[in-house]
């Protein structure tokens, strides 16, 4: 039995200490280009993360279900990166 999984998701860029709003309920990882912290925070005002640690080069898992509104993702100490949702 041989099962095939294929994921593929929406990419949005995030420039130095800005921030981006999603309108998804889910994201799934960030694509760190220069270092920093990443915040993210349902619209409802829960903060999911805050100030996480972001390495440029590194791509960051983010499995999370941020609920049906979205949320707000927020670089920080000069990150920048792409985010998949």
């Amino acid at each position: 039995l041989y099962m095939h999984v294929q994921e593929a998701y929406q990419a949005t860029p995030i420039g130095v200490n800005t921030s981006v709003a999603l309108k998804d309920s889910q994201i799934a990882g960030f694509a760190c280009v220069t270092s920093g912290t990443l915040t993210v925070t349902r619209f409802d005002g829960t903060a999911l993360l805050t100030s996480f640690p972001v390495t440029a080069g590194i791509y960051h898992p983010l499995p999370f279900r941020v609920g049906n509104e979205g949320c707000t993702v927020t670089t920080a100490g000069g990150a920048s990166g792409t985010i998949a949702y």
